[in-house]
């Protein structure tokens, strides 16, 4: 029986690892609040988590990143080597750039905040979220699960930021989405000319930090979309489908364009369509791994206006509903592997 099929029967078994004795209390207080998760025990750094795992057998793990005896990010590269089970960071290191890049870079499903209590309505929306999480963790098909390689960032003779880029790359996924747009962006050629906007589910807290870091390994500038930005060429354009963004034309000067917030149901559709209508058949959408149902009518605006569709192949993505439902809907040009996705990035904008 897949684990699929397994999380949708019986309750997540779900171990807690964190060495804060508090935190081995309220984590496990908020997950059995849900009737269909079942924390099955705790560890109070990694070494004892893998030991738990052996004996506990987990379908989902909650780790901590700062821990003595051996940390959340050596406890992960465990994991995922040798027990291939989902991992949900929950830490209070959310804004370090540095942890963050390297956990979803690892293929955790998210990393989100630790509960703070620091309202009432915050630590709802936080147990929410982190219950939201589990429950995704066990659907995840992680054995499709790749950490990302590393590579040196070129030296790159500087660029006018004064231009308009003459296509788009608009790029839409949910969970643990930032992991396969990694893949992509780090296999494309260095002088990539058209503007990149990406579109993925992850915190807002950690967007700015975790596009320092990844500007810092990459080619092409990493910008953060956490307000209205100008859109430049050579550029990829971070956001997160929580706030959600959208292309415009500038007022007054309709040859220039904006990233503008915009906050909305259907956020991937929404950017989508925004790409159709400003740049047409120099337009082109890429909808990777997540879950639901967004992105396929906006890759149908895509190819209405002309522009190019491109999807993940189904059994590469760690979720793969949402690329299916498009496929289904056929809107969608190409169906490929993340390493022909980036080839047939570079082909096509060197035919703008």
């Amino acid at each position: 029986m897949s684990r699929m099929r397994e999380s949708c029967t019986r309750p997540v078994r779900t171990l807690v690892v964190d060495d804060a004795p508090l935190m081995r209390r309220a984590i496990p207080e908020i997950l059995n609040k849900y009737p269909e998760i079942e924390v099955v025990g705790t560890a109070a750094n990694g070494q004892e988590c893998l030991a738990k795992i052996l004996e506990l057998s987990p379908h989902v793990v909650t780790l901590d990143i700062d821990m003595p005896v051996m940390n959340g990010i050596t406890t992960i590269k465990n994991i995922m080597v040798r027990h291939q089970i989902p991992i949900v960071i929950i830490s209070s290191m959310i804004q370090d750039g540095y942890f963050a890049f390297e956990a979803l870079r690892l293929g955790v499903v998210d990393f989100v905040p630790k509960p703070s209590g620091a309202s009432s309505a915050d630590i709802v929306h936080e147990e929410e979220l982190i219950c939201k999480r589990v429950r995704a963790a066990s659907e995840m098909h992680v054995q499709c699960v790749r950490r990302v390689r590393l590579r040196k960032k070129p030296t790159m003779p500087s660029t006018s930021q004064s231009s308009t880029p003459s296509a788009v790359v608009a790029v839409g996924t949910t969970l643990a989405g930032p992991n396969t747009i990694m893949h992509i962006l780090s296999h494309l050629e260095d002088h990539f000319s058209g503007a990149i906007v990406c579109l993925q589910e992850i915190h807002p807290k950690i967007l700015a930090s975790f596009s320092s870091r990844f500007s810092e390994i990459t080619a092409l500038e990493v910008v953060p979309v956490i307000s209205t930005c100008p859109l430049r060429p050579g550029t990829v354009y971070m956001a997160s489908t929580s706030t959600g963004v959208r292309i415009e034309a500038l007022p007054g000067d309709p040859s220039e364009f904006v990233l503008q917030l915009a906050e909305a149901d259907s956020p991937i559709d929404k950017l989508f369509q925004s790409a159709a209508v400003h740049f047409g058949e120099n337009s082109c959408g890429v909808l990777l791994s997540g879950v639901g149902t967004d992105g396929a009518e906006g890759l149908r605006k895509i190819k209405e206006h002309g522009g190019l569709t491109l999807a993940q192949q189904q059994d590469c993505c760690v979720y793969p509903n949402l690329v299916q439902h498009a496929v289904e809907q056929e809107v969608v040009d190409n169906v490929l592997p993340e390493s022909a996705i980036s080839n047939c990035l570079d082909t096509w904008i060197k035919s703008r």
